[in-house]
């Protein structure tokens, strides 16, 4: 992870591409993310500990496939995809909710490094949030986490994508939720509903 090509963070389009040896504290010191994500420096610092931010990269966070990461639930909720490339140069691209089959089984072979990661940049229609519950706000593994992006037109949801880590044996994509928001209405008894599904879904 040494390789230069897969540090940086770019954007292209309305996507940002985020090389996979990019470590947290490299999405703080991000100006375009900042301005896209206004809360990205409150969600970052709930990770982990300064020398561990300075260290961790978002490759080893994603492939560790531990079922309570903060950044895979952060960048799942986000659609994110990846990117794999073969030892014989061949490359891969997958939704990163689809790498995790099972506790620590992934759909990566042994010989596959995760090169970079890419997502959709947030628009003023879009909406995020990444929560962390912990025995301590700071310096403390989550009990449960869990990230929220929706894409609204006026009251409307048009997409909603939700993530949620120490529910299952693997960073869990909350697809029936999400299925359920899509053209609701933002309202008290949407979320009300909402979160019964969710309850269905990770029990």
């Amino acid at each position: 992870f040494n390789d230069e090509g897969l540090k940086g963070i770019r954007i292209a389009g309305d996507e940002c591409i985020i090389g996979g040896a990019a470590v947290a504290n490299d999405l703080i010191a991000s100006q375009e993310l900042r301005k896209r994500f206004p809360n990205l420096e409150k969600h970052v610092l709930l990770v982990s500990s300064t020398p561990i931010r300075n260290m961790g990269t978002l490759a080893g966070n994603f492939v560790n496939a531990s079922p309570i990461g903060d950044l895979t639930a952060f960048f799942i909720a986000l659609d994110s995809s990846i990117t794999l490339r073969a030892a014989s140069g061949n490359e891969r691209q997958l939704k990163l909710k689809d790498l995790y089959k099972g506790y620590k089984d992934l759909d990566k072979s042994p010989d596959e490094i995760l090169t970079s990661v890419r997502f959709k940049l947030p628009t003023q229609h879009t909406r995020f949030n990444f929560e962390k519950v912990s025995k301590r706000t700071y310096l403390d593994i989550a009990s449960v986490n869990t990230a929220i992006r929706l894409e609204k037109e006026g009251h409307t949801i048009r997409q909603a994508f939700i993530s949620a880590g120490g529910v299952a044996p693997v960073p869990k994509f909350l697809a029936n939720t999400a299925a359920f928001l899509i053209g609701k209405e933002t309202t008290t008894e949407t979320v009300r509903k909402a979160v019964a599904v969710m309850n269905e879904e990770i029990a």
